[in-house]
């Protein structure tokens, strides 16, 4: 019992400390994109050491200028400069690894064959990250309501999991995966994350309640399938945590993991209801 009460104060702490830097996504566009560029690097730290247990090696560096370099370039000149700028960025990583694999006259090469596998995979598993800022644009309004709106689905139904999995979870969900998890926790998780988030999208983004509450749904079990999905690696990995930066929460992928796959399907769901509102203005 007390290492439960003590397990829950820390989480408590770990997420007021979290507060100020999500308050900062909202900031647009002077919090948003530095606050998204951060985030990508220390993803990328963490991410790189998981995928690379897995693959044989993976570089944080090259994983995260393969992200945050495009995002500048978009930032500063355009989509299309963004575009070549990833191009670069990647010829670059490639020639690097090419000629260091060229240098070898005796032994194996493989590691660096690994390296380059395991850094372009950290990129891509991250790159969802980059769709942040993007939230909004299609009416050319700041994204703070759809970043405001994803967050809180996303920490919704990773606390209302936690609530009633802690206090109801009997049957375990993914044993083999994450062996804490359970069926009940994942319903309570679910159901928290579409009330609360249809209740947010009504309020902020001016939303109807027949798309609030089945997207809120969707986002909800996007983001549970995103946390599974680093839990998953982490076990390939035979990491528990991907670091100890927030406590009561492990590190910052620990934290952002479900934005991972959540963030597409909202941004989706995004365009879609800005299509609509286009196609039949006052809708």
């Amino acid at each position: 019992m007390r290492r439960q009460r003590n397990s829950l104060a820390e989480r408590a702490i770990g997420s007021l400390l979290i507060l100020p830097f999500a308050a900062g996504l909202l900031i647009w566009p002077y919090g948003t994109l530095p606050l998204t560029a951060l985030l990508i690097v220390l993803a990328a730290r963490e991410g790189a050491q998981i995928v690379g247990a897995i693959s044989g090696g993976a570089s944080a560096v090259w994983s995260a200028a393969l992200l945050v370099l495009p995002l500048v370039a978009l930032v500063a000149v355009g989509p299309i400069e963004a575009v070549a700028c990833w191009v670069l960025t990647l010829l670059a990583l490639i020639s690097v690894q090419l000629v260091r694999a060229l240098r070898v006259k005796r032994g194996s090469v493989a590691p660096y064959a690994r390296s380059l596998f395991g850094t372009v995979a950290t990129a891509v598993w991250l790159s969802p990250l980059l769709l942040i800022p993007l939230f909004g644009y299609a009416r050319g309004e700041t994204p703070a309501p759809w970043i405001a709106w994803l967050l809180a689905v996303v920490w919704s139904a990773d606390t209302g999991a936690y609530l009633v999995g802690r206090q109801l979870g009997r049957r375990k969900l993914a044993p083999l995966i994450s062996p804490r998890k359970s069926v009940e926790g994942l319903i309570g998780g679910l159901c928290t994350a579409t009330l609360l988030g249809a209740a947010a999208a009504i309020s902020w983004l001016d939303a109807p309640l027949v798309w609030a509450l089945p997207t809120s749904f969707l986002v909800a079990a996007a983001a549970e399938a995103g946390d599974l999905i680093e839990s998953l690696f982490k076990r390939a990995a035979g990491i528990k945590n991907s670091a100890t930066l927030i406590p009561g929460h492990g590190g910052v992928l620990d934290r952002i993991d479900s934005l991972l796959l959540a963030a597409p399907v909202a941004l989706l769901a995004a365009i879609m209801l800005e299509a609509v509102r286009a196609t039949f203005p006052g809708s």
